[in-house]
C-alpha cells in the first residue's frame, strides 16, 4: 500500500510538473514565434526596398536615355532648320532684329540669356542673345508651332516666314 500511495504520490507531482514544464515551454515558444514573425517582415521589408530603389534608378536611367534622345533630335532639327531658313538671324543686332519684326511679344534675361519671342497665329520665333555683351547679336534661334513642336519642314518653315511677313 506504500508502494503505491508513493507511485500515486509521484506521479501528482510528476504530473504536475509536466504541466507547468508544458506551460513553460508554450510561453517560449510564443515568444521565438514573435519574434521570428518580427524579424522575417523586416527583412522582407528591406529587400523589398532594395528592390524598389533598384526600380527606380532603371525608370530613372530610361527616363534620362529618352531626355538625352529628345534633345539630340531637337538640336538635329534646330540644326536642319537653320540651313533650311532662307532668313537666317544669326548675328543680327537687337535693333535689326526689331527694325524686321517690330517689337517682342515676350522679352526676358535669364542669367546671361537674353530671349525675345516673336508670334504669329501658327508660329513661335525665339531669338537668343548673349547678355554678357555690349552690342547683343543673335547667337541662336529657332521657329516652333503654337504647340511649342519645332518646325522641320520647310513648307512649315515657309509659312512661318509668311506669317511674319519676311517672305511674299
Amino acid at each position: 500500500m506504500r508502494i503505491f500511495l508513493f507511485l500515486l504520490l509521484s506521479l501528482s507531482i510528476w504530473g504536475c510538473t509536466t504541466v507547468e514544464v508544458t506551460k513553460e515551454v508554450i510561453k517560449v515558444t510564443n515568444t521565438i514565434t514573435n519574434q521570428v514573425k518580427e524579424v522575417i517582415p523586416k527583412k522582407e521589408t528591406e529587400e523589398q526596398e532594395g528592390v524598389d530603389e533598384i526600380l527606380q534608378e532603371k525608370e530613372i536611367e530610361e527616363e534620362i536615355e529618352i531626355i538625352e534622345e529628345t534633345q539630340e533630335e531637337e538640336k538635329n532639327i534646330v540644326a536642319s532648320q537653320q540651313k533650311l531658313a532662307e532668313i537666317n538671324f544669326i548675328g543680327k543686332t537687337e535693333n535689326q532684329i526689331q527694325n524686321l519684326l517690330g517689337e517682342p511679344q515676350l522679352s526676358r534675361i535669364d542669367g546671361a540669356v537674353y530671349t525675345m519671342r516673336y508670334n504669329s497665329d501658327n508660329c513661335r520665333l525665339f531669338l537668343f542673345f548673349n547678355q554678357n555683351i555690349g552690342n547683343k547679336r543673335v547667337e541662336y534661334f529657332e521657329l516652333r508651332n503654337a504647340m511649342a513642336d519645332l518646325l522641320n519642314s520647310k513648307q512649315s518653315l515657309e509659312q512661318c516666314y509668311r506669317e511674319f511677313n519676311l517672305m511674299n
